[in-house]
Protein backbone atom coordinates (compact mmCIF):
# COMPACT_ATOMS: atom_id res chain seq x y z
CA UNK A 1 0.00 0.00 0.00
CA UNK A 2 1.25 3.44 -0.92
CA UNK A 3 1.34 5.32 2.38
CA UNK A 4 1.76 8.60 0.50
CA UNK A 5 -1.64 8.09 -1.12
CA UNK A 6 -3.30 7.41 2.24
CA UNK A 7 -1.64 10.50 3.74
CA UNK A 8 -2.71 12.60 0.75
CA UNK A 9 -6.32 11.32 0.68
CA UNK A 10 -6.74 11.72 4.43
CA UNK A 11 -4.90 14.96 5.14
CA UNK A 12 -6.62 17.10 7.76
CA UNK A 13 -7.06 20.02 5.35
CA UNK A 14 -8.57 17.82 2.63
CA UNK A 15 -11.02 16.18 5.05
CA UNK A 16 -12.00 19.51 6.60
CA UNK A 17 -12.89 20.96 3.21
CA UNK A 18 -14.57 17.83 1.84
CA UNK A 19 -16.51 17.32 5.10
CA UNK A 20 -17.68 13.88 3.91
CA UNK A 21 -20.62 13.23 6.25
CA UNK A 22 -21.92 16.78 5.87
CA UNK A 23 -21.52 16.71 2.06
CA UNK A 24 -23.45 13.42 1.85
CA UNK A 25 -26.31 14.80 3.97
CA UNK A 26 -26.45 18.03 1.94
CA UNK A 27 -26.62 15.94 -1.24
CA UNK A 28 -29.73 14.23 0.15
CA UNK A 29 -28.27 10.97 1.43
CA UNK A 30 -30.12 9.52 4.43
CA UNK A 31 -31.19 6.39 6.29
CA UNK A 32 -32.45 3.45 4.16
CA UNK A 33 -30.70 4.71 1.02
CA UNK A 34 -28.24 2.66 -1.02
CA UNK A 35 -25.04 4.39 -2.12
CA UNK A 36 -22.32 3.62 -4.63
CA UNK A 37 -18.92 5.27 -4.07
CA UNK A 38 -17.13 5.06 -7.43
CA UNK A 39 -13.38 5.17 -6.89
CA UNK A 40 -13.79 4.83 -3.12
CA UNK A 41 -10.07 5.11 -2.39
CA UNK A 42 -9.39 4.88 1.34
CA UNK A 43 -13.10 5.18 2.22
CA UNK A 44 -13.17 8.88 3.12
CA UNK A 45 -16.84 9.03 1.99
CA UNK A 46 -17.64 5.30 2.14
CA UNK A 47 -17.35 4.90 5.90
CA UNK A 48 -19.45 7.98 6.81
CA UNK A 49 -22.11 6.64 4.40
CA UNK A 50 -22.24 3.34 6.34
CA UNK A 51 -23.08 5.38 9.46
CA UNK A 52 -25.83 7.41 7.76
CA UNK A 53 -27.69 4.43 6.28
CA UNK A 54 -28.09 0.79 7.30
CA UNK A 55 -28.70 -0.14 3.68
CA UNK A 56 -25.99 -1.43 1.34
CA UNK A 57 -23.06 0.86 0.63
CA UNK A 58 -20.97 -0.18 -2.37
CA UNK A 59 -17.31 0.79 -2.58
CA UNK A 60 -16.08 0.42 -6.17
CA UNK A 61 -12.35 0.41 -6.83
CA UNK A 62 -9.91 -0.58 -9.59
CA UNK A 63 -6.98 -0.76 -7.16
CA UNK A 64 -6.41 -4.07 -5.34
CA UNK A 65 -4.37 -2.18 -2.73
CA UNK A 66 -7.27 0.14 -1.95
CA UNK A 67 -9.70 -2.81 -1.80
CA UNK A 68 -7.39 -4.55 0.70
CA UNK A 69 -7.20 -1.39 2.81
CA UNK A 70 -11.00 -0.96 2.72
CA UNK A 71 -11.45 -4.62 3.65
CA UNK A 72 -9.17 -4.42 6.69
CA UNK A 73 -10.77 -1.14 7.87
CA UNK A 74 -14.21 -2.72 7.42
CA UNK A 75 -13.17 -5.62 9.66
CA UNK A 76 -11.56 -3.32 12.27
CA UNK A 77 -14.73 -1.23 12.47
CA UNK A 78 -17.06 -4.24 12.30
CA UNK A 79 -19.07 -2.75 9.44
CA UNK A 80 -21.71 -5.08 8.03
CA UNK A 81 -23.40 -3.01 5.30
CA UNK A 82 -20.35 -2.28 3.13
CA UNK A 83 -19.89 -4.24 -0.09
CA UNK A 84 -16.54 -4.04 -1.87
CA UNK A 85 -16.58 -4.37 -5.66
CA UNK A 86 -13.62 -4.61 -8.03
CA UNK A 87 -13.99 -2.56 -11.22
CA UNK A 88 -12.16 -4.15 -14.14
CA UNK A 89 -13.98 -2.74 -17.18
CA UNK A 90 -16.11 0.22 -18.23
CA UNK A 91 -19.15 -1.63 -16.86
CA UNK A 92 -19.86 -0.97 -13.19
CA UNK A 93 -20.33 -4.26 -11.24
CA UNK A 94 -23.85 -3.42 -10.03
CA UNK A 95 -27.41 -4.21 -11.16
CA UNK A 96 -29.70 -1.79 -12.96
CA UNK A 97 -31.66 0.57 -10.70
CA UNK A 98 -29.83 -0.61 -7.59
CA UNK A 99 -28.68 2.66 -5.98
CA UNK A 100 -30.33 5.77 -4.60
CA UNK A 101 -27.12 7.75 -4.88
CA UNK A 102 -23.76 7.52 -6.64
CA UNK A 103 -20.76 9.64 -5.78
CA UNK A 104 -17.46 10.35 -7.51
CA UNK A 105 -14.99 12.30 -5.41
CA UNK A 106 -12.04 13.61 -7.45
CA UNK A 107 -12.45 10.67 -9.82
CA UNK A 108 -14.18 11.93 -12.99
CA UNK A 109 -11.15 13.92 -14.19
CA UNK A 110 -9.20 10.62 -14.26
CA UNK A 111 -11.84 8.70 -16.23
CA UNK A 112 -10.98 8.45 -19.93
CA UNK A 113 -14.47 7.48 -21.13
CA UNK A 114 -16.55 9.99 -19.17
CA UNK A 115 -19.71 9.55 -21.29
CA UNK A 116 -19.64 5.77 -20.82
CA UNK A 117 -19.14 6.24 -17.07
CA UNK A 118 -22.14 8.59 -16.87
CA UNK A 119 -24.28 6.14 -18.87
CA UNK A 120 -23.28 3.41 -16.41
CA UNK A 121 -24.14 5.60 -13.42
CA UNK A 122 -27.53 6.33 -14.96
CA UNK A 123 -28.05 2.57 -15.39
CA UNK A 124 -27.31 1.71 -11.74
CA UNK A 125 -29.30 4.61 -10.28
CA UNK A 126 -32.95 4.30 -9.38
CA UNK A 127 -35.38 6.73 -10.98
CA UNK A 128 -34.65 10.22 -9.61
CA UNK A 129 -31.47 8.86 -8.05
CA UNK A 130 -28.82 11.38 -7.08
CA UNK A 131 -25.28 11.79 -8.37
CA UNK A 132 -22.71 13.87 -6.49
CA UNK A 133 -19.53 14.81 -8.33
CA UNK A 134 -16.76 16.53 -6.39
CA UNK A 135 -13.78 17.84 -8.33
CA UNK A 136 -10.87 20.27 -7.99
CA UNK A 137 -11.50 23.87 -9.08
CA UNK A 138 -9.99 24.37 -12.54
CA UNK A 139 -7.36 26.81 -11.33
CA UNK A 140 -4.21 26.65 -9.26
CA UNK A 141 -5.19 25.63 -5.72
CA UNK A 142 -3.29 24.57 -2.57
CA UNK A 143 -3.75 20.86 -3.43
CA UNK A 144 -4.60 18.66 -6.37
CA UNK A 145 -3.34 17.77 -9.82
CA UNK A 146 -1.98 20.24 -12.37
CA UNK A 147 -4.61 22.61 -13.78
CA UNK A 148 -4.52 20.96 -17.24
CA UNK A 149 -5.66 17.65 -15.70
CA UNK A 150 -8.69 19.24 -14.03
CA UNK A 151 -12.23 19.65 -15.33
CA UNK A 152 -14.32 22.75 -14.81
CA UNK A 153 -17.66 22.91 -13.04
CA UNK A 154 -19.21 24.06 -16.35
CA UNK A 155 -17.82 21.02 -18.16
CA UNK A 156 -19.04 18.60 -15.46
CA UNK A 157 -22.49 20.15 -15.64
CA UNK A 158 -22.59 20.17 -19.44
CA UNK A 159 -21.50 16.53 -19.90
CA UNK A 160 -23.79 15.31 -17.09
CA UNK A 161 -26.80 17.28 -18.39
CA UNK A 162 -26.17 15.83 -21.87
CA UNK A 163 -26.39 12.33 -20.34
CA UNK A 164 -29.78 12.90 -18.69
CA UNK A 165 -28.75 14.28 -15.30
CA UNK A 166 -30.55 17.39 -14.09
CA UNK A 167 -28.50 19.84 -12.01
CA UNK A 168 -29.93 20.16 -8.48
CA UNK A 169 -27.22 22.11 -6.68
CA UNK A 170 -23.71 23.50 -7.14
CA UNK A 171 -21.45 24.59 -4.32
CA UNK A 172 -17.85 25.57 -3.76
CA UNK A 173 -16.56 23.54 -0.82
CA UNK A 174 -13.57 25.84 -0.31
CA UNK A 175 -10.22 26.70 -1.88
CA UNK A 176 -9.74 23.33 -3.57
CA UNK A 177 -13.03 21.60 -4.36
CA UNK A 178 -16.46 22.15 -5.85
CA UNK A 179 -19.47 19.85 -5.70
CA UNK A 180 -22.31 19.41 -8.19
CA UNK A 181 -25.41 17.39 -7.32
CA UNK A 182 -27.54 15.91 -10.10
CA UNK A 183 -30.78 13.97 -10.28
CA UNK A 184 -31.25 11.21 -12.81
CA UNK A 185 -33.98 12.41 -15.15
CA UNK A 186 -36.30 10.02 -16.96
CA UNK A 187 -34.66 7.96 -19.71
Amino acid sequence: MNDNKITKFESELRLAELSPKNSLVKAGFKENMTLCDIGAGTGVFTFPATELSNNDIYALEISDNMLELLSSRMAERNIKNLKLKKVDSTTLPLDNNSCDMAIMVTVLHEVETKEIMLDEIKRILKQKGRLMIIEFHKRKTPMGPSVDQRISEEYVEEISNSKGFKTINKVSLGDNFYSVIFESALN
